[in-house]
């Protein structure tokens, strides 16, 4: 648990290189859109941003900012 927690928001992006989603392990391939972990602080970042695919945000949703 981190002060920062509650200004976690989930920003959508395009694959550059391919990711691994770091909630169910499937590849993220270059081009597809993913979902990444951003502080909503115009000067804070994250160092270990979790990436995760469309079809756990489809099913997760917000709770994907909740689990560990």
């Amino acid at each position: 648990m981190s002060k920062y927690d509650r200004l976690k928001v989930l920003k959508q992006t395009k694959a550059r290189v391919e990711h691994a989603c770091s909630r169910c392990g499937s590849t993220i391939y270059k081009g597809e859109v993913y979902y990444c972990e951003h502080i909503a602080d115009r000067f804070l970042h994250s160092l270990h941003a979790k990436k995760f695919c469309a079809a756990c945000l489809e099913k997760y949703g917000d709770a994907l900012l909740k689990s560990t």
